[in-house]
């Protein structure tokens, strides 16, 4: 018997065990079947949900998106041919047939007609997501108008800082939750220069994803530093 039997089971287990209606992290490297996995359970969902906009997939890239669609619609589109038998398919390819066989009953069932609707499958990325849900809310959002993706936000960081300090400066320095007097701190560094604080705190806005994490964990120990002197 190989000695790698018992993991190859264990692998199969949990791949079986990410199909089901629970929340998994799926860690593996490139090549591992990760898409495929990720097709069979979004295949498994449509065979359950009412409508197959309850279900969302999110991606990091438009290349990948389109990837995930392709795969979902290749595999409908192969349950959908009668001259396929899974006989001939390996094992993960056959699990992939029967559960868009099942997917494919509900589309029929229920008047999906994917293959002839792929629209209907949600599978975006995250920016896509957020202008839909934007979208869906124009009061809310306050946008005025349809939202568009910005490729240079640098406008967008300035204006976030200009409206922040003149919040704070409404506030006065002393008062509220203490961030007033922070940014007077940040003043009198700079020998009262705003134009040139505002400037500084965009182009940190811009490099958010360096320090932001740092920041928050910094907050969460002054925060349990604050209660424990108050309790």
């Amino acid at each position: 018997m190989s000695t790698d039997a018992p993991m190859l089971d264990e692998d199969r287990a949990s791949r079986l065990r990410a199909l089901e209606p629970r929340s998994f992290i799926v860690e593996a490297p490139a090549g591992a079947g990760k898409t495929e996995l990720l097709t069979q359970r979004v295949l498994k969902l449509l065979a359950s949900v009412a409508e197959p906009e309850e279900i969302v997939a999110i991606t990091f890239t438009l290349k990948a998106a389109a990837e995930m669609k392709h795969r979902i619609l290749e595999s409908l589109a192969l349950a959908a041919d009668p001259t396929v038998v899974s006989a001939g398919l390996a094992p993960h390819r056959r699990i992939t047939l029967e559960l868009s066989q099942r997917a494919l009953a509900a589309s029929a069932a229920r008047g999906w007609n994917l293959l002839a609707n792929p629209s209907r499958l949600r599978i975006m990325t995250i920016d896509a997501l957020c202008a839909s849900l934007s979208r869906q809310m124009p009061f809310l959002s306050r946008f005025g108008a349809q939202p568009r993706m910005a490729e240079d936000a640098r406008l967008h960081y300035r204006e976030a800082v200009r409206r922040i300090l003149a919040l704070l400066a409404e506030d006065g320095a002393g008062e509220g939750d203490g961030f007033a007097e922070v940014v007077a701190d940040g003043l009198r560094h700079l020998d009262n220069d705003a134009a040139r604080l505002g400037g500084l705190l965009a182009a940190m806005l811009q490099r958010r994803d360096q320090w932001l994490r740092h920041a928050l964990a910094h907050g969460a120990a002054g925060d349990e530093e604050y209660a424990t002197h108050t309790s």
